[in-house]
């Protein structure tokens, strides 16, 4: 694994804090590497919005905020609901067949959630990405795909700090998954884009919610 690859998936873990500053002599340390190769991989990162980087300062890991959530719940909802629209024109038996099949790894994994989310959250992201990949599979665009992996990539960070501070949703995220399915199996593209959009902005009122309750709580 490249020291690029390596970074992106300590970022996607949460190795770093949003908004942490990503120190050059620490990461030396840290990944036994020289300082271009580190500014080389930090600057794409950059470019992919998992890494903010400062004139003159050096990199930080992407901070959080409710305003730049809103903006990714709204390019998530864009980018599945109009590549869902397209995979039904252009998918066939086959793509329906590899969405049931990402869906189940996903609902078992779920489950495993519900037990053990400290265990399980990877394996658990992975198969919710997969199942999100399949819905769009057959839109006929690599770049479609390619840009909502990047918008899903960074919506991670939101996922991992509500895992931190709320813990797994369980059934209701179960339910939202299942809805999004009957959907598409049903050839429901208005219903299809209702239930994503139901997910999406759901999980975005949640945190919202949160934050509005955490700082009514601090005293802020």
């Amino acid at each position: 694994m490249s020291l690029y690859e390596t970074l992106r998936t300590d970022i996607l873990h949460g190795l770093f804090e949003p908004g942490s500053k990503l120190r050059m002599e620490a990461l030396k340390t840290r990944y036994n590497s020289g300082v271009n190769v580190l500014r080389e991989s930090l600057a794409r990162l950059s470019i992919e919005g998992l890494v903010e980087s400062e004139d003159q300062k050096g990199f930080r890991v992407s901070s959080v905020s409710t305003e730049r959530l809103r903006q990714l719940t709204q390019l998530r909802i864009l980018l599945e609901c109009e590549g869902v629209r397209l995979s039904f024109l252009h998918g066939g038996v086959e793509w329906e067949s590899n969405l049931v099949a990402a869906h189940h790894k996903l609902n078992y994994m779920e489950g495993k959630m519900r037990a053990d989310q400290d265990t399980y959250f990877h394996a658990w992201h992975q198969c919710d990405y997969e199942f999100h990949a399949a819905l769009i599979a057959a839109c006929g665009s690599d770049l479609h795909k390619h840009y909502h992996k990047q918008m899903y990539d960074q919506f991670r960070q939101y996922v991992l700090t509500e895992l931190r501070e709320q813990g797994f949703r369980g059934v209701d995220i179960v339910d939202e998954h299942e809805h999004i399915l009957a959907a598409v199996l049903a050839r429901d593209a208005d219903g299809c884009a209702t239930a994503l959009r139901a997910h999406l902005e759901g999980f975005y009122e949640r945190a919202l919610t949160f934050r509005r309750e955490d700082s009514l709580s601090s005293g802020g």
